[in-house]
């Protein structure tokens, strides 16, 4: 990138329009997958152009900005020169809508519970821990930052100082809320805090939890014989047969 209007890092940010330049065509490629925005907004942001070469990116604006936050554009891979396909790889514009931009950062790894691999695109959220705080938070709201991993590592940057919950997602609906019937999750182990935890030295361990056992449907199907569908480990059925 050669420019940025308004400038990178910019503060008291009150822009509907980026433009970001490049010393050279560039297109992008699998933005959806790539691009993460933190804190996530409501509305997604138009970006063109997409899928032809420029020396521009336009990214509009949708969404109604929060006052005093630090906003991190993170295009991931997804821009590539147009020439021989390089990648400017992890490539992020910043800006903040308040005095100043955050600075705070926090790194570690990802694996999975019960062996070695690690599983593509996992998301890295925080969550802060204020008045507002509830242990169902990552059933029903989005984050304040996000991240993707890239291979089992993570770093989320520009990050208020504070206490917050960090957890890892295998985020299938790509929606950023905990369904635990499709996702796997991962939980450190106490409550984060900034700036003293810039390291998390132990990896966040994904699981795939298993739903309790509960019969959710019941249907006769010939004479004496009754059809149960259940959800949950099949392993806790535990039926009586009741005769009438």
């Amino acid at each position: 990138m050669v420019i940025a209007n308004p400038p990178y890092k910019s503060i008291n940010f009150n822009s509907k329009k980026i433009k970001l330049s490049f010393d050279e065509y560039v297109t992008l490629d699998k933005l959806n997958q790539q691009l993460v925005i933190s804190p996530p907004l409501k509305y997604a942001p138009t970006i063109s152009p997409q899928g032809s070469p420029s020396k521009e990116i336009t990214i509009k604006l949708t969404d109604t900005l929060k006052e005093n936050t630090t906003y991190i554009f993170n295009f991931g891979n997804s821009i590539r020169d147009n020439n021989e396909g390089n990648t400017l790889k992890s490539f992020n514009y910043v800006f903040s809508t308040g005095k100043y931009v955050d600075s705070l950062k926090t790194k570690g790894l990802v694996k999975d519970a019960f062996n070695n691999k690690h599983d593509k695109d996992i998301s890295v959220l925080l969550y802060k821990v204020d008045s507002s705080y509830s242990d169902s938070i990552v059933y029903k709201q989005k984050p304040n930052y996000i991240t993707n991993t890239i291979d089992s590592l993570y770093k989320i940057t520009n990050i208020k100082d504070g206490k917050y919950l960090l957890i890892a997602l295998k985020d299938v609906s790509s929606n950023y809320l905990f369904n635990p019937k499709e996702d796997k999750i991962g939980f450190y182990n106490r409550f984060i805090e900034l700036p003293k935890d810039s390291l998390i030295n132990e990896p966040l361990s994904l699981f795939k939890e298993v739903p309790s056992f509960r019969v959710i449907s019941a249907k006769e199907i010939s004479k004496g014989k009754i059809l149960f569908g259940f959800e949950g480990g099949k392993e806790n059925i535990n039926l009586s047969l009741i005769h009438i």
